[in-house]
């Protein structure tokens, strides 16, 4: 854990538990407590989720593209199903078991807009999700929209290369996917679309320099790119480079104030850098926006609470967290923190 007071006299129970429960929060699932109310959702049963998948393109200053990704995800962080979504269109995903479930739309990897919804029945259900994003030009979208930045018009030969190369990332064939995004960028060397997603597949091959200089060259070309820039601060922060990472994560904040992702980031690194209190503010503004996805952001803040003396707001937090992750391995330990701790 980065909380600590500065004579190291921080009680060690409750870290070794939140570093315990960190490690789990990242695991692919996490595991439910025997007897856990909780649904863990997922595939094999009999429900549906369908809607319409919407762009407002009223504010649009450029050409709107045709497809986004929808992902379909359960609350313990495990990917049911991803479809292409054309917009303006329907999408439905079916054969669902009960369950708390969220539905992420995605651009360029990365998540745009989250929607929540909860399958809990004996009986068929089927639950109507129409999603509409609005699509604004410019370097500071308002939280919430979808920008321009995040889309490149391509030729029919170029997008169908680059198409090929999407699916090659997301099958993990790193070495097909950078080959097919060098012949893109060979007809076109001003698709920042293509940078970005170069400098992804060169950092899955850990050739970090080449991935820095793709990122770089994305951001010079559009500097208001949320994939270029999260990817170029958590390229940094890997490296424990800090400094430079804060530095791009801050500017993706500053152009994308809506972008949980980019805050939780900076803070996890302004946590590294022990400037705490600037952290807990940007936990609380992930939280804010984000308060299922990010819900880890309540365990990073119990630790500063209960390291710096408050202990009854670090077990408020702990119990926020309890309340969006009933099935938590440590729960018996945090509710223990809770009633020692927890204002009566």
């Amino acid at each position: 854990m980065p909380w600590g007071r500065p004579d190291s006299t921080a009680r060690p129970s409750l870290f070794a538990a939140l570093a315990a429960a960190l490690l789990l929060c990242n695991a692919p699932a996490r595991a439910q407590v025997a007897g856990a109310r909780a649904p863990v959702g997922g595939s094999g049963g009999e429900h549906e989720i369908y809607g319409e998948f919407k762009v407002d393109e009223s504010r649009a200053k450029e050409k709107v593209p045709g497809s986004f990704v929808l992902v379909l995800m359960t609350n313990a962080g495990k990917v049911v199903e991803r479809q292409s979504a054309q917009v303006n269109s329907s999408f439905r995903f079916f054969g669902l078991r009960n369950g708390e479930y969220q539905v992420v739309v995605e651009s360029v990897g990365m998540a745009v807009a989250r929607f929540p919804v909860l399958l809990n029945s004996s009986r068929k259900i089927e639950s109507k999700l129409d999603i509409t994003l609005e699509w604004v030009g410019g370097a500071a979208p308002k939280p919430g929209a979808v920008s321009a930045a995040e889309f490149y018009q391509r030729g029919a030969a170029s997008g169908d290369l680059f198409e090929k190369a999407s699916a090659a990332l997301k099958k993990k064939k790193y070495e097909d996917a950078a080959a097919l995004l060098r012949q893109v960028l060979a007809a076109d060397e001003k698709d920042h679309i293509a940078w970005a997603a170069l400098g992804s597949a060169y950092n899955s091959l850990g050739k970090s320099e080449d991935a820095e200089s793709s990122y770089r060259r994305a951001l010079e070309l559009r500097p208001d790119l949320l994939a270029a820039a999260y990817n170029l601060g958590r390229l940094y922060a890997v490296a424990k480079d800090y400094d430079r990472a804060a530095e791009a994560l801050k500017t993706a904040v500053e152009k994308h104030p809506g972008s949980a992702d980019a805050n939780f980031l900076l803070a996890e690194v302004y946590a590294q850098m022990r400037r705490y209190e600037d952290a807990a503010a940007l936990y609380r503004e992930a939280l804010r926006l984000d308060p299922k996805g990010k819900a880890d952001g309540h365990l990073r803040l119990a630790g500063y609470l209960d390291a710096t003396g408050r202990k009854a707001e670090a077990a408020a937090e702990l119990k926020q967290f309890l309340e969006k992750n009933p099935g938590h391995p440590n729960r018996e330990k945090f509710e223990e923190y809770i009633r020692q701790n927890g204002k009566r």
